[in-house]
């Protein structure tokens, strides 16, 4: 098999999956899914921060 023919299988079962999933147990994704958003926003926020407080840092004599 190729490795795009390989990619592409891979692609489809991730999308079954995620499509089973949601009919099976809508609730419990919806709750995942709000986890997993939350604590990636909450990464890019911690990001952002720390980038400002560095930046402020270099002007600061």
């Amino acid at each position: 098999m190729k490795l795009d023919t390989v990619t592409k299988l891979v692609v489809a079962l991730v999308a079954l999956f995620l499509v089973v999933s949601f009919w099976s147990d809508p609730a419990g994704s919806a709750g995942l899914f709000h986890g997993f958003l939350g604590s990636v926003g909450g990464f890019f926020s911690a990001v952002i921060d720390k980038s400002v407080t560095f930046v402020k840092g270099l002007g600061a004599k």
